[in-house]
């Protein structure tokens, strides 16, 4: 079967296809939060295999982990970490910070999926070089549109060692 995402014209909706699934690291402390936006992504036919963390340590130490790994054995990297800002102890922000440090994590995209729309918080993840900065919707459909946008951006990339590919040795 073919792979095929487009984009949705201006008010219209993405497509997705039957395409792979995305290796997804989502980081965020609110529980509710983890669960509205898988099934955001059920609700779309968005193909994603879950690793799922509520707070910026645990998805540093995750991340330094897969990097320490790689040296030795394959591992398998997100295509995709999709960071919370406001989290209890260190911010979403530490996360970034310590990706766009670490040259194994530095093409790994990463997009801010928040509540707060700040424009302090979004010219913070503009120079960290977050690849999108979203708000988190009031409405569950438009979550959902924005799963199948994630997935019309993401859904074909595919890193080395991520869920379709090894990792390079």
């Amino acid at each position: 079967m073919s792979n095929f995402c487009t984009l949705p014209p201006e008010g219209g909706t993405a497509t997705v296809g039957q395409g792979p699934a995305l290796l997804l690291l989502h980081v965020n402390d609110s529980t509710d939060d983890q669960v509205l936006f898988q099934a955001a992504c059920k609700r779309a036919r968005v193909p994603v295999n879950w690793h799922v963390t509520d707070c910026a340590t645990k998805a540093i130490s995750y991340l330094h982990t897969l990097v320490r790994q790689s040296k030795t054995h394959d591992v398998h990297w997100p295509d995709l970490v999709l960071l919370d800002i406001v989290m209890p102890g260190e911010s979403g922000f530490e996360v970034l910070k310590y990706m766009r440090r670490t040259p194994e994590l530095l093409d790994t995209p990463v997009v801010i999926f928040t509540g707060h729309d700040r424009s302090d918080f979004q010219k913070e993840a503009t120079r960290l070089k977050a690849d999108h900065y979203m708000t988190k919707p009031q409405v569950f459909e438009k979550t959902v549109e924005i799963a199948r946008t994630i997935y019309a951006l993401y859904g074909t990339r595919k890193r080395p060692g991520s869920a379709s590919g090894q990792a390079a040795g």
